[in-house]
């Protein structure tokens, strides 16, 4: 994951920039699983079918975890996951108590962690989340930030998958996927 920041350089809040340099995961994961689609129904589709290729492969229901940027797409995986007979719990909701495959926002990721995690929905309008980048033409500064506050999220969705990541998108990628480009 820690590639999706190689060209950033994020301001550090004390007049320097944020470093990688000498930064060791502890967990070795195989490469992230890049997987493109031409439409929401077909990403959709596709992630069910691998998580359930997780669960006959031993893998916990509780050991999966799905991100999405926000909570609409994840219902619709939820419901889809459900058609499958999979056991869904979507994080922040009336289902967050139990087992079952957890599904929620980027930031609801936050300080979980899963065997394997999917990150669904990783298109160029979406992520970073158009809306919530200040147009460069009013504040070149604040855009930057916000491009990097999108980053990030992205970057903590990816983290909190200590074996297998599985990335996905319908349309065009997200540009922050480039540094990934080739490996998938």
């Amino acid at each position: 994951s820690t590639s999706l920041l190689d060209r950033e350089h994020p301001d550090d809040m004390d007049g320097g920039t944020e470093s990688l340099a000498g930064y060791r995961s502890v967990l070795n994961g195989a490469h992230p699983e890049l997987r493109a689609a031409s439409s929401k129904a077909e990403e959709i589709a596709e992630l069910t079918e691998r998580v359930t290729e997780w669960m006959a492969d031993g893998v916990e229901p509780d050991e999966i975890g799905v991100a999405v940027r926000y909570m609409h797409l994840g219902k619709e995986i939820a419901h889809a996951l459900e058609r499958a007979d999979l056991p869904v719990r979507l994080l922040g909701g009336t289902q967050a108590s139990g087992d079952g495959i957890s599904i929620g926002t980027m930031h609801r990721m936050k300080g979980l962690e899963f065997r394997c995690v999917a990150v669904a929905g990783v298109s160029d309008s979406v992520v970073p989340l158009t809306s919530a980048l200040t147009p460069v033409e009013v504040d070149a500064q604040q855009h930057q930030e916000d491009r990097l506050g999108e980053l990030s999220l992205l970057f903590v969705a990816c983290t909190r998958a200590r074996e297998t990541l599985r990335v996905s998108w319908n349309g065009e990628p997200s540009p922050f996927l480039a540094a990934w480009q080739g490996q998938g």
